[in-house]
């Protein structure tokens, strides 16, 4: 009976043992899809592991307990002729071994998982810090070059287009976010991470992507009506593309200023409120805009020139359309004077009254870069 004793806490710690070799294995397994997308980052498989490891003791348990209680129940039934047997009343041995062996089980679960989590919290001192900003319903990440990204991407069904951000293959990247109004949260599903991102305040969020490839990135705190829309495309690159990459940002003087006004339009999430085709949304549509009369709601009524489009990006809530409130974050020290008035052609090319006054703003800026060019290639 010693003997048998003293072999119980041995099989179980095997039985234990064989359960977290079992989560590991899941993690890695082609099983691990089913519950998961793939892992693209050092965190996702461990995070995997732990996760595997709760659900098998999870099943585990449940399908002894329940086949316990069948079993009990079939075995224990109360019969005709026969006696109701008294219930015993106490078994220090039996209490203290399903006392035990939960206690033990979650402290290995809360000690895995506080490793893996100090580890996720902590970003190694040589990774690249990246600015993120979130607002409704965008985000913009400033690098350490003081670069910004202008590339976008048709991929995502419920959104026309979302910016593209790249990150280094086999290098940590940390992210120093805030808000500039209500609370979001940074989910990179492949990362197997998510971190909120407050206004007033910096979280910060790091990785290390393993893999090359495009992997989405959501918004998982509620934000508003527009909250579904509040995606991006992570693209993770090889060092020499990923740094050739970063270097095009600095530059934006050879782009058509009506095709960086485009791109603007998506990059700074113009796109998530005003539409270029007069369909409604959360601010009035750029379609036909420009040198129209509008009525404020202050009872005022203004004619959207140059001026007003220029203080209506850089200081939206001076002036507020009727029929609309002030969700608009503040552009003012956020655009460069190119950018800027990239942004005022474009809504010119959506009026007629603006045609022509595209047309030579277009060929003057042709000209420019023609002139940079010519500039660059003689030196």
């Amino acid at each position: 009976m010693a003997v048998l004793k003293r072999s119980i806490p041995t099989r179980l710690a095997a039985l234990f043992a064989g359960i977290a070799l079992v989560s590991g294995a899941s993690a890695q397994h082609p099983f691990n899809d089913l519950m998961f997308p793939e892992q693209a980052a050092t965190f996702a498989g461990p995070n995997d592991a732990v996760m595997w490891f709760v659900f098998w003791v999870s099943a585990f348990f449940f399908v002894l307990l329940m086949g316990l209680m069948v079993y009990f129940s079939v075995k224990y039934r109360r019969r005709p002729g026969v006696p109701q047997q008294r219930s015993v009343s106490h078994n220090t041995p039996l209490e203290l071994l399903w006392s035990g062996i939960p206690l033990i089980l979650v402290g290995v679960m809360f000690v895995w998982g506080l490793f893996i989590y100090t580890d996720m919290m902590v970003a190694p001192g040589r990774a690249e810090t990246v600015s993120v900003t979130a607002r409704k319903w965008s985000w913009t990440w400033d690098y350490d070059n003081g670069g910004q990204s202008l590339e976008t991407t048709k991929d995502f069904k419920v959104i026309a287009e979302a910016p593209v951000f790249a990150v280094p293959v086999g290098r940590p990247m940390k992210l120093l976010m805030h808000s500039e109004d209500v609370i979001h949260s940074l989910f990179i599903p492949v990362f197997r991470k998510k971190i909120d991102v407050h206004p007033n305040r910096y979280t910060t969020y790091w990785f290390q992507a393993d893999t090359p490839g495009d992997y989405e990135l959501y918004c998982a705190e509620y934000c508003g009506d527009q909250h579904s829309q509040m995606m991006a495309r992570v693209r993770a690159l090889p060092e020499a593309e990923y740094q050739e990459w970063k270097a095009k940002l600095l530059d934006t003087s050879k782009v058509p200023l009506l095709e960086l006004g485009r791109k603007l339009y998506i990059t700074k999430g113009c796109n998530a409120c005003h539409s270029l085709d007069g369909a409604p949304g959360t601010g009035p549509s750029w379609q036909g805009v420009y040198m129209k009369p509008h009525a404020m709601t202050d009872g005022t009524t203004l004619t959207a020139d140059e001026n007003y489009l220029r203080e209506s990006i850089l200081v939206p809530g001076s002036h507020i359309v009727a029929g609309f409130s002030n969700q608009m974050p503040v552009y003012m020290g956020k655009l460069t004077d190119r950018e800027l008035l990239a942004l005022i052609t474009l809504i010119k090319s959506l009026s007629e009254s603006g045609q022509s006054e595209v047309e030579a703003i277009m060929k003057q800026d042709e000209a420019d870069r023609a002139a940079l060019e010519a500039g660059a290639a003689s030196n």
